[in-house]
């Protein structure tokens, strides 16, 4: 609770007085804030569903162990997005020891925070991740996307591995870089590629990027891991290392929204207990707790909206 009104309030101080030092704070919208690509939509909804499942069933984990009666549960569909919910008895909540109900709302976003620990674990150690069924070495990099109406438009595919520009292996992001800064706009090189298994050498002609002086390809790329049995496929690596990426991401970051002390989310709910705890006056503790939700709403509104203002073009995924 303190930890993430600490980030936020640092962070508005950046967002005013230090923007290069600011991080936007965005909801995630399709469509607005979201890229409405398969694999972006993949990966969030996939990791919000996780997140909220396991979300939802500590709290009745925690309720149960406390010897709180949990009233329904059940699972459920947001949109296309699989859920759950836990309602724990609010009659037998009120009567448990306030320690208890703490550790009951407070359940969830541990949870969450916990399991995206334990991806990033993953992440930082990807390559025992991937070596049962993929080389660890990347040997090319993988289109996962191609911008439309770019250069790549119509002759590279989804999927295929580029493996050669102009003679120069290619094996990430960084060489590719480093082999495009060589090569001017305009130019028609040759391209060694890997489609369906098969080596093609293609044509092609680059682009000139918008943003800088520099050639152009127009694709979104994933470093390539070798298969290392026939029936593993080519994109799985990625789609492996991706689902890790925006859980870890996800999972943290609502794991720490969710202990601020607003209205609607378990951090409201925590401080209020702590606050009856603290201080033998109801009265008094609800005038501070009424204080202190408003001034964290007004911090949390006050990154969105100037994230908004000063990144209007933020896009996730």
């Amino acid at each position: 609770m303190v930890y993430i009104t600490y980030i936020l309030c640092r962070n508005l101080f950046y967002l005013f007085f230090n923007t290069e030092s600011a991080s936007p704070v965005s909801l995630l919208i399709p469509g607005i804030t979201l890229s409405l690509n398969f694999n972006t939509l993949f990966f969030f909804g996939l990791s919000l569903a996780i997140i909220i499942i396991f979300h939802e069933f500590s709290h009745g984990v925690a309720a149960k162990a406390e010897n709180i009666q949990v009233k329904s549960t059940g699972l459920l569909l947001l949109a296309v997005i699989p859920g759950a919910f836990v309602e724990p008895d609010e009659e037998s909540l009120n009567k448990a020891k306030r320690s208890a109900q703490a550790r009951v709302f407070s359940a969830g976003s541990t949870t969450n925070i916990l399991m995206g620990l334990i991806a990033l674990v993953l992440l930082i150690n990807s390559n025992l991740v991937l070596a049962p069924l993929y080389s660890t070495d990347p040997s090319g990099l993988q289109v996962t996307e191609i911008v439309p109406g770019s250069p790549a438009d119509g002759i590279l595919r989804t999927w295929d591995v580029i493996k050669n520009i102009n003679g120069s292996p290619v094996k990430d992001a960084d060489s590719l870089t480093l082999v495009l800064s060589e090569i001017p706009p305009n130019s028609t090189v040759p391209f060694l590629i890997l489609r369906d298994g098969t080596s093609i050498e293609l044509n092609f002609t680059l682009g000139q990027s918008t943003t800088r002086n520099a050639s152009y390809i127009g694709i979104n790329s994933f470093p390539y891991y070798e298969p290392r049995f026939s029936f593993v496929p080519s994109m799985g690596s990625f789609y492996i290392l991706g689902s890790l990426s925006w859980f870890y991401l996800l999972s943290i970051n609502i794991g720490l929204i969710n202990m601020m002390p607003v209205t609607g989310l378990d951090g409201d709910k925590l401080l209020a207990i702590l606050l009856r705890t603290l201080f033998r006056s109801e009265k008094r503790a609800a005038q501070l707790s009424n204080t202190l939700r408003w001034a964290c709403l007004m911090i949390l509104v006050l990154n969105i909206s100037m994230s908004f203002v000063l990144f209007p073009s933020f896009k996730f995924g």
